[in-house]
């Protein structure tokens, strides 16, 4: 039994009732206050003279305020809870009064629900116990999904990155492979006008002599397909696409492996 002698679902409708109507209390009290702040910050200004009609006009809309918010509280407190007391008498019975705003203090302060008693935990049963393992379960898949999730994304900005380097690259590759060609037709015309100021200049040799020269000729011609050769495969825009060309194949062979190993597990299911 509390303090004012209810039992226990007695004094939860009362403390029910009492929180709302200490929430309803604060709420009328914000709109009076709200009043004198609407006055001050719309008809008051800095440094203003008022006549003694306007300060009545201020005070007569103030009150208007005032009054329609305070006995709209009244109202509200008359008609949500009539008191069922059989003697109207007993509401103005201050002793009663004064044990209900003190269970009221009480009950709000910390103080009554401290003293309260609390329910006994629910001891541990079967499907508690499967209920745990399954939340566990669940929060251990999540993580891996979370962990899974994580690495896609780490992959996917890694394939960006590795995407666009290729296009820089590619780009470079077109770039240089497009001065090498230049340069490859101008080494080669100037071969061919080797080839030609030397014929000009042997012409009245004799067949033996004609043959050994082709053969000299053949023979630095060769000379200098060779050191062309390696000057290209030494160019940065040739050793790159070399490895990319590497790299794409190394990425084919482990798609059609992991392809192989998919499809051989399929079968395995099957």
């Amino acid at each position: 039994m509390s303090a004012l002698g209810l039992n226990d679902h007695h004094q939860t409708n009362i403390v029910q009732y009492l929180r709302f109507a200490r929430y309803q209390r604060g709420q009328r009290l914000k709109s009076v206050l709200g009043c004198f702040d609407d006055i001050r910050d719309s008809r008051l200004k800095d440094e203003a003279n008022f006549t003694i009609d306007e300060v009545e006009d201020l005070l007569a809309d103030l009150e208007e305020n005032v009054r329609t918010e305070v006995e709209a509280e009244l109202i509200n407190g008359g008609e949500v809870a009539p008191p069922p007391v059989p003697d109207v008498s007993e509401l103005e019975n201050k002793a009663l009064l004064d044990r209900i705003r003190e269970f009221e203090e009480a009950e709000f302060s910390g103080a009554g629900a401290d003293a309260r008693p609390h329910l006994a935990p629910v001891n541990d049963t079967g499907s508690t116990e499967l209920l745990r393992q399954e939340i566990g379960r669940l929060h251990v898949q999540i993580g891996q999904l979370e962990e899974r999730l994580q690495d896609a994304q780490i992959e996917a900005e890694r394939l960006k990155t590795d995407k666009l380097d290729l296009a820089r690259q590619l780009a470079q590759g077109v770039k240089g492979g497009d001065r090498l060609v230049r340069d490859l037709e101008k080494e080669l015309e100037r071969m061919r006008d080797d080839r030609r100021e030397m014929r000009a200049q042997h012409s009245g040799l004799g067949p033996d002599e004609a043959e050994d020269e082709l053969s000299r000729v053949r023979a630095l011609l060769s000379l200098a397909e060779q050191e062309l050769e390696l000057k290209v495969s030494q160019t940065a825009p040739f050793r790159n696409l070399k490895q990319m060309l590497q790299k794409k194949n190394d990425q084919i062979k482990d798609l059609r492996r992991r392809l192989a190993q998919f499809e051989d597990d399929e079968e395995d299911d099957d």
